[in-house]
């Protein structure tokens, strides 16, 4: 089933940043392209995808010998891949008066983290610097793409080695803590 949620609607005059946070990376990056097409030309800030800085990228060939990363160290670094999107593509849009989809946000780190066993406050202490998305929307359906996400690089790295749970037990606990912070919007 394909649900899409959402908090208040973009509708002002002047620059706005869209979340879109999930646990599958193609559904997210859809609903985050789709979002941006709704939008008049002159609006379009662009889509700011996860793992722009290229961190997570050299965190996948990295040798063995590198070490199995905790979930912590994800998220410290997806934390510094987000103060790179702010700083490079949210924020100069947004001055621009240009809307700004970001695939995905803040909810899905934090999700994934509470998933993971991290606490809350520590979570929030973390995302502190990275403003409140003006809509956020919420998608809990399968896309068709290749590239795995954050939920899916992270829950590859963990499985086994976070309290015991499995990969699937992961994503699962993710998307439980995802459909919690939700606010229903529409039902596709």
């Amino acid at each position: 089933m394909a649900v899409a949620r959402a908090t208040r609607r973009v509708t002002a005059d002047r620059g706005a940043l869209v979340s879109v946070d999930g646990i599958d990376a193609a559904a997210v990056i859809a609903d985050a392209r789709a979002a941006l097409a709704d939008l008049p030309r002159r609006r379009r800030g662009g889509v700011s995808l996860w793992d722009a800085s290229g961190i997570f990228d050299d965190l996948a060939v990295a040798e063995a010998d590198a070490g199995a990363p905790s979930a912590r160290t994800l998220l410290l670094l997806y934390a510094a891949d987000l103060a790179f999107r702010l700083r490079w593509e949210i924020r100069p849009a947004i001055a621009e008066g240009r809307i700004v989809v970001a695939a995905p946000y803040l909810a899905t780190a934090v999700a994934f983290g509470r998933a993971a066993g991290l606490r809350g406050g520590w979570l929030n202490d973390l995302f502190r610097f990275a403003p409140r998305p003006d809509e956020a929307r919420y998608v809990d359906r399968r896309g068709l793409g290749a590239r795995p996400g954050f939920v899916e690089f992270g829950c590859e790295h963990l499985a086994d080695r976070a309290h015991g749970l499995t990969l699937r037990q992961l994503v699962d606990r993710t998307r439980a803590h995802l459909q919690s912070k939700a606010t229903p919007r529409a039902r596709e």
